[in-house]
């Protein structure tokens, strides 16, 4: 295997593991109700799980919308 394959066939392990270091970096802080994560050292960036979690909440979003919207069979005709 070259270099460049086993480098492609690695990502998904390197980035998981990045992903979990970031994770375990942050620490959890309540202010009221808010949920508040905190990194417990600065030389770790928290960037993946800020996309991970931005991700997540996007695809929720466009699920709920999905579900609210009511059928019509017009928008399902095609007509000239």
């Amino acid at each position: 295997m070259t270099t460049e394959a086993r480098s492609d066939y690695l990502r998904p392990f390197s980035l998981t593991t990045s992903l979990r270091e970031e994770i375990m970096n942050l620490r959890e802080e309540n202010e009221g109700l808010n949920i508040i994560l905190k990194q417990a050292n600065k030389s770790i960036k928290k960037d993946k799980f800020s996309a991970l979690e931005y991700g997540l909440y996007y695809i929720k979003k466009v699920e709920e919308d999905k579900k609210k919207k009511k059928f019509r069979a017009a928008d399902w005709m095609f007509m000239n």
